[in-house]
């Protein structure tokens, strides 16, 4: 190891287990089922339809890479790392703003804001251990990045 490098202070793996393997088959059937739709939107006589179609039709691999494919998540001092099965994504603790659950028809996630505008990262809890996913969260609040909260009291 380089003297550059850092010791992970925690790592979070993804859970293995036949449930697991159902989880990603029904994600899959929920997307091919929604590709239909889109594609029976653009078949449509209405651009409005079209339009809607296509933009639904082109996010579907994004949402599936980036919320389901996550192999496991590192955390440093500074910053953690989302490894996914094609790319990795490092996240600097300073540069986040809050996090949220983000409850979906298929997934229940953690997303993570940034202070500057960017697209929302996700963690699908459903991919990892509870006591991890609670371990993640204690650390997180360390780092004073906190829950968002609607209605601030």
């Amino acid at each position: 190891m380089d003297n550059t490098e850092q010791k992970p202070i925690f790592v979070m793996k993804r859970k293995k287990s036949f449930m697991i393997t159902l989880y990603y088959i029904f994600v899959i059937l929920w997307d091919l089922a929604t590709a239909f739709v889109c594609i029976a939107f653009m078949t449509l006589d209405n651009i409005v339809a079209n339009i809607i179609g296509f933009v639904l039709l082109i996010f579907l691999p994004y949402k599936f890479f980036c919320m389901f494919d996550i192999k496991e998540v590192i955390c440093y001092e500074d910053y953690f790392i989302i490894k996914r099965k094609f790319f990795t994504k490092k996240i600097f603790y300073n540069r986040l703003k809050y996090y949220c659950s983000l409850p979906t028809i298929t997934a229940k996630t953690l997303g993570f804001r940034f202070k500057k505008y960017r697209f929302t990262v996700t963690i699908n809890k459903y991919m990892f251990k509870k006591d991890d996913i609670n371990k993640f969260i204690e650390f997180l609040e360390s780092k004073n990045i906190t829950k968002y909260k609607m209605f601030k009291l």
